[in-house]
């Protein structure tokens, strides 16, 4: 291959990409599958638990999911190197750059406080669905609720959007590309954007690997499919971002364009 430039970053990819970037979750999941599932377990049920503190535990749970994040592509980018998976790889977050990452986790807090606020104020009432849905009430008045709920909802998720394309590179720029908060969520937002066909068949394989995961009883499916869309998360990365040498090199340095 010949060089890439740092103008090259983040570069475009075939929309089959998409699809090859779960392939490659899976296979470097299988290179250590047990720990990868114990990981997510312990790491998940610590995010959980955070959000049960009284008051603040949504926020602490949503400032520390980059954190998780960025442990587990430090896990695969061990793997991937043919390196042992070691518990501290799940640790890089805390034990790196944990403030800007937890940058990251208080915009996707203020942006989702934010976005629930517009919605509110459309009129959206997310206990009259909770309850109508319990109730069974009469589909003619479950109609009608979902008539009204419906204008924020489409305005909520065309609110996300951004939110989400800008959080969803950062911790892996921050940690292995050294970028600052600010700068992680702008070239993050433009990867996405440059490579939607891309990311929507991801998103779809994606979908998919997790819808057939919820029916395993006692979620016990997402102990796999979440580290697979983590490894997913990683090669995307990789396609992305990664500078190559030459045909005999592997994946060199990480550049971001500060």
């Amino acid at each position: 291959m010949t060089p890439a430039s740092n103008q090259d970053i983040p570069r475009k990819v075939a929309a089959s990409q998409g699809f090859q970037w779960v392939a490659a979750g899976f296979r470097l999941y299988r290179k250590n599958p047990l720990l990868l599932s114990a990981a997510f377990g312990v790491l998940f049920g610590v995010v959980m638990a955070l959000g049960l503190i009284p008051v603040v535990g949504g926020s602490l749970s949503e400032l520390a999911s980059p954190l998780m994040v960025a442990g587990f592509m430090a896990a695969y980018r061990a793997l991937d190197e043919g390196n042992e998976l070691e518990l501290p790889n799940f640790l890089a977050g805390v034990q790196g750059p944990a403030i800007p990452l937890m940058t990251v986790g208080a915009v996707q807090l203020i942006g989702t406080l934010l976005i629930g606020q517009v919605m509110l104020g459309m009129g959206f009432d997310p206990q009259a669905l909770m309850t109508a849905a319990q109730t069974q009430k009469d589909p003619v008045e479950m109609q009608a609720i979902l008539n009204q709920a419906m204008p924020a909802v489409l305005t909520g998720l065309v609110l996300f959007t951004p939110l989400i394309m800008a959080t969803w590179f950062a911790p892996a720029l921050i940690l292995f590309g050294g970028a600052r908060p600010a700068t992680a969520l702008g070239v993050s937002l433009k990867a996405v954007a440059k490579n939607w066909a891309a990311m929507l068949v991801n998103g779809l394989t994606l979908g998919a690997v997790l819808f057939l995961a919820a029916l395993v009883p006692m979620l016990l499916g997402l102990l796999v499919a979440m580290p697979i869309l983590f490894g997913s998360l990683y090669a995307s990365y990789q396609a992305i971002f990664a500078v190559w040498t030459d045909d005999n090199a592997s994946a060199g340095e990480n550049v971001v364009p500060l």
